[in-house]
């Protein structure tokens, strides 16, 4: 059988409402082997100094900070880094042993456990707010028991700050028009991309209040969905997404991922 064509970010297609992304299995020894290709000595370094690029938002406007967080899914962990350094109390888990391992040996001294978010080994009602910054659309059965685990271990009126693909009204038009009809022969599920209204109304399923959404990174959407802008001079497709910036619409509706800020009820 011949195996499919892989596009560059993953072969996609629109099933029960959602757009599904194909490549492979998004699993431990998956994020271990990209996780071990971003660990290097300069890695750390702007998050040692408290950046937090485009989640600083985010961040600084949401997240108590005088009260215990988690990152659930902190892979590298570098946002464990910024924020301590920033003066916030967060702690991060993953089940990526070998990166937490590297992130120590790097970055120094970090609370760090590893462990299974669908199954946290923590007590009930035990952190302030949970960050979770693109994972739990990996799993294939779908994100509530993620959701679940992170709403048990939020004290009540816990803060949930969640992040996901975004399947925005860019790509909404382009699947009316039959865009994502990939040949996904051969290739394991790897990601969900959700509308806001489907993710909010999980969230709230599952018992969260939601407070406010956000979608960002508009200018990979448009890279990854306009395909004209692919086949022009480096340049002007760098200055026509510089001024994307700036139409209020493009970058508040068209973001390649929407933040989600909650409560637990």
């Amino acid at each position: 059988m011949k195996s499919p064509t892989l596009n560059r970010d993953g072969n996609r297609r629109i099933e029960n409402g959602r757009l599904v992304y194909y490549h492979q299995t998004a699993d431990q020894g998956y994020w271990e082997n990209v996780w071990e290709r971003e660990l290097t000595s300069d890695y750390y370094k702007p998050f040692q100094a408290g950046r937090l690029y485009e989640f600083e938002r985010f961040f600084k406007r949401h997240l108590p900070k005088d009260r215990l967080i988690l990152e659930a899914g902190c892979g590298t962990p570098q946002w464990v880094v910024a924020l301590n350094t920033l003066g916030y109390n967060c702690v991060g888990l993953d089940y990526a042993i070998t990166a937490l391992r590297k992130a120590r040996q790097m970055a120094g001294p970090l609370r760090l456990v590893s462990g299974d978010l669908t199954a946290l080994g923590m007590a009930d009602d035990s952190f302030d707010a949970v960050i979770s910054i693109g994972v739990v659309e990996h799993r294939k059965e779908g994100p509530e028991v993620f959701l679940n685990e992170m709403r048990r271990i939020l004290n009540p009126g816990g803060l949930l700050l969640i992040s996901v693909p975004y399947f925005n009204p860019l790509r909404r038009r382009r699947a009316d028009h039959d865009a994502y009809q990939d040949d996904v022969t051969g290739l394991d599920f790897y990601q969900y991309a959700f509308t806001r209204t489907e993710f909010c109304e999980i969230l709230e399923n599952v018992g969260y209040q939601i407070e406010v959404v956000y979608s960002y990174a508009h200018q990979h959407s448009l890279s990854q969905e306009l395909h004209w802008l692919k086949k022009i001079h480096p340049f002007l497709r760098r200055v026509l997404l510089k001024l994307s910036d700036f139409i209020p619409y493009v970058n508040t509706k068209l973001g390649h991922m929407l933040m989600v800020v909650a409560r637990k009820k």
